[in-house]
């Protein structure tokens, strides 16, 4: 099954993605697993929410929680960087 995500969400997955696969020890971790297993623990801290896309498919997609946090964070590294 496809998943759709938003923008911000497909980084996030493919960054959980790739550090699951990094981390493993011979075995081999589906993307789509690690993206079902990141999506529900997102939902359930109230960082994505599902939602039916135009064609009427469950998508996911971002919350403003989770857009304010990723933007106090580029914030922040913006200023670090200021400081060099």
């Amino acid at each position: 099954m496809k998943i759709t995500l938003d923008k911000i969400l497909t980084e996030y997955a493919d960054q959980v993605y790739e550090a699951a696969r990094l981390r493993r020890n011979g075995v081999q971790t589906a993307s789509e697993l690690v993206s079902a297993t990141m999506l529900a623990e997102l939902e359930a801290i109230g960082d994505a929410m599902r939602y039916l896309n135009s064609d009427g498919k469950i998508a996911w997609k971002r919350t403003r929680q989770l857009r304010d946090y990723l933007m106090d964070l580029e914030l922040d590294s913006e200023a670090d960087l200021e400081d060099f």
